[in-house]
């Protein structure tokens, strides 16, 4: 004689382990969700964000915001090379990371320079930015620009 046994899971188990992987999956969802609103929320009151403009034509403006990776980042401005009556963009930069929360830097790299921006905050409304370019063939030219905050 022979017994052959099958094992059968209950439906109401079945339905128990599904309900519980979906609100498992449903919660993990909305704790990132959440996590990531609150980590971009808790980067995003730098006292650096905004747009700084100057009267000197060799640095116009700068435009500074913090990504979502919480890392600031910059877009500098100066009066076209071709056309004085406009302002042309440099592109967008990633600041250096710096240790002291007054100081920020970000880098270009251009076909004949190297060019750095050093934005030290003064007060909350003006920044000095000295700038330093390193040409290849040598000639280094460096000049200082105080800029206030646009509101």
């Amino acid at each position: 004689m022979t017994q052959v046994s099958s094992t059968r899971i209950p439906l109401r188990q079945i339905m128990a382990v599904l309900l519980t992987a979906a609100l498992t999956l449903s919660l993990s969802v909305v704790l990132t969700v959440t996590t990531t609103k609150e980590a971009a929320a808790s980067c995003s009151a730098n006292r650096f964000n905004g747009t700084w403009r100057s009267s000197d034509a060799r640095l116009k403006r700068i435009d500074v915001w913090q990504g979502g990776d919480c890392h600031l980042y910059a877009r500098a401005w100066s009066v076209c090379e071709h056309d004085s009556s406009r302002i042309c963009s440099w592109g967008n930069r990633r600041m250096g990371d710096s240790p002291e929360p007054n100081f920020q830097f970000v880098g270009y790299n251009w076909n004949n320079a190297s060019e750095v921006l050093h934005l030290r905050m003064q007060d909350r409304s003006r920044i000095s930015v000295w700038d330093s370019t390193d040409y290849h063939n040598g000639k280094k030219v460096s000049f200082t620009v105080t800029m206030w905050k646009s509101s």
